[in-house]
């Protein structure tokens, strides 16, 4: 374990970061202490995000193929990682900060309507969804093919991503598994 501290008052500790174990980096300033968990890269494969709404068996179905089908590493789920006091805010960027890989879950969680319209309730994602899905849209770029769309029974929406392609998994993932497979192999590809 290493301990450097700047003229800034500024103490970083932290670990071997070759060893392929995560380690937590704890940054000191004055009486303010931050820690944020990194994970180095392995040969195992890309390291996936899943954003999720409330379809919690789905979630671990896709959790459960991406890891013990395809055999990548342990897909990050936002709230099974440790806080470490931060805020949700917080957490989720850190986590969000070291992935090549995101799958979001778009299944019809919540109802909603316009104001106008209050009596044609539609299905939708959670907000947290559709909030962490332009974030890594914007992160990596609509192009990339890092953000994979998963979408499951009638939903809306948002018509700022009508035309994006996505995998149908309203037959469950393993029936949708080719498509998640081929999408991951064509990125492992291209890097």
């Amino acid at each position: 374990m290493t301990s450097i501290q700047s003229n800034h008052g500024i103490i970083v500790t932290g670990g071997d970061f070759t060893s392929g174990k995560t380690i937590v980096v704890t940054t000191t300033t004055g009486s303010d202490s931050h820690e944020a968990v990194k994970r180095p890269a392995t040969d195992a494969g890309p390291s996936v995000f899943i954003v999720h709404g409330h379809d919690h068996a789905m979630k671990l179905d896709l959790k459960n193929y991406l890891q013990n089908v395809l055999g990548l590493p342990e897909p990050i789920i936002l709230h099974e990682r440790p806080s470490l006091g931060r805020t949700i805010v917080e957490k989720f960027e850190e986590e969000a900060a070291n992935v090549d890989l995101v799958m979001v879950l778009l299944t019809p969680d919540d109802r909603g309507a316009r104001a106008t319209d209050s009596d044609d309730l539609k299905r939708r994602a959670r907000q947290n969804v559709v909030f962490e899905l332009g974030y890594f849209l914007g992160h990596f770029g609509r192009r990339s093919g890092k953000v994979i769309l998963l979408h499951s029974g009638p939903l809306e929406l948002p018509s700022d991503i009508t035309g994006l392609i996505y995998i149908d998994i309203s037959n469950g993932i393993e029936a949708a598994g080719e498509a998640i497979r081929r999408e991951i192999h064509r990125l492992e590809l291209s890097e």
